[in-house]
């Protein structure tokens, strides 16, 4: 029997050749410090001069819900004869540090436990080599944790050997003992306080949330991501904006695609936006850590659906300065349906190097960690991305995805 003709899709309406309001709807990464602490960091970056240009302020923060907060950006051109280019942004921040507090071990040997089951997951779900044939600095940055553990035990180790090997004092071979285990525990304190001020134990909760992620382990989660699809819908019918953006930075980027995914295939969206694309930004993702892992099927599919979607105008960011992004890798890569993936995410390599002086540059490098949230920041120079102009500029993203010139 033959098959009936697909319907024709109705025409897309065209994108404005300028935005005057906008929506941002934006996902944190694995950050318990919440809305607060992001509003003082937005506000405090649009207030430095921006590389590509205009002139930004930013409103005080208003508690939508016990969830959701939001505070006004006005984006105004330099030059006093374009007033009227003016673009009026409301910054929606989509909380779920309260998720993020309940997987924050404190205790000791809480942290021992997910440090060996995030290891057994690398060596037995995932697989090192794996890994490594993706993005080698990805796999030194997840085996960190391991590596600085096990230096910090030799050194401690080494200390107290030396220490024992010394000849007998007035202090006798007890007390001898005693002294080297109490230097030894001293040292082993006082490298894990360093270990934890660089970032270590951050990255380690990180990595097992991911785990419980592909686990399905990580309660209200689903309820949260229906609250978040709630709320997109519900704002735009109230207050309608000229283009909506869904941003997200490191694995607020994995907390945001069924989101994203739910929002696109709702039927109020649908008639919300007739035909107009969503646009979806991503910075620093870490898609393969959760893609890899044997139980994040769900989370896999939904990728190759945002992937083909005809309506979705998505721009992956990362930068080779990074060790936390996959650099460069497509979302589903080294999966099972890597060859089925569609022509999303558009990829932009942010050349930060260029974009900053060289002494500042000096000092970004020697901290790599903080170097996952230059994306947030305000550089010293133009670049190929500037995260305030594609939020709170006039250029609609769509154009900005082409061209990367920020308008003056």
């Amino acid at each position: 029997m033959p098959s009936s003709p697909s319907p024709q899709p109705a025409a897309r309406p065209r994108c404005p050749a300028a935005i005057r309001r906008r929506r941002v709807h934006y996902f944190s990464g694995f950050d318990p410090r919440g809305a607060g602490h992001y509003h003082r960091l937005f506000s405090q970056q649009a207030e430095r001069p921006q590389p590509g240009g205009g002139h930004i302020t930013t409103g005080a923060r208003q508690r939508v819900s016990d969830l959701m907060h939001r505070w006004s950006v006005e984006w105004h051109p330099l030059s006093p004869a374009r007033q009227d280019d003016a673009v009026r942004t409301e910054h929606v921040f989509m909380g779920w540090d309260d998720i993020i507090r309940r997987h924050w071990s404190r205790r000791p040997l809480a942290l021992l436990q997910e440090f060996a089951a995030v290891h057994m997951a690398m060596l037995n779900d995932v697989g090192l080599k794996r890994v490594h044939t993706l993005n080698p600095t990805a796999l030194l940055t997840a085996l960190l944790p391991l590596l600085y553990l096990v230096a910090t035990l030799l050194v401690s180790g080494s200390v107290m050997a030396i220490l024992l090997a010394l000849p007998l004092t007035a202090l006798g071979s007890a007390g001898l003992t005693a002294v080297a285990a109490g230097l030894g525990m001293a040292l082993v304190g006082a490298l894990v306080s360093l270990g934890a001020q660089a970032g270590l134990f951050w990255l380690m909760r990180i990595y097992h949330f991911v785990l419980c992620m592909g686990r399905g382990q990580v309660e209200d989660l689903d309820r949260r991501v229906q609250e978040w699809v709630e709320h997109v819908i519900e704002r735009q019918r109230a207050d309608p904006v000229d283009e909506v953006v869904l941003a997200g930075h490191s694995v607020g980027t994995l907390v945001m695609v069924a989101a994203v995914d739910q929002l696109l295939r709702d039927p109020r969206w649908q008639a919300l936006q007739a035909g107009r694309r969503t646009a979806m930004l991503t910075l620093g993702q870490c898609y393969p850590a959760l893609a890899l892992l044997p139980g994040a099927e769900a989370f896999r599919h939904a990728l190759l659906r945002l992937s083909r979607h005809p309506d979705l105008v998505w721009l992956d960011v990362t930068a080779r300065i990074d060790p936390m992004c996959f650099f460069s890798i497509a979302p589903l890569a080294g999966t099972d349906l890597a060859e089925q993936a569609g022509p999303l995410p558009r990829r932009r390599a942010a050349r930060f190097f260029q974009m900053y002086d060289p002494r500042h540059w000096a000092l970004i490098r020697r901290d790599k960690l903080q170097a996952h949230f230059l994306y947030l920041m305000t550089p010293d120079r133009p670049g190929n991305f500037d995260l305030f102009g594609m939020l709170y500029g006039p250029r609609p993203f769509e154009q900005q995805m082409a061209d990367p010139r920020s308008p003056r």
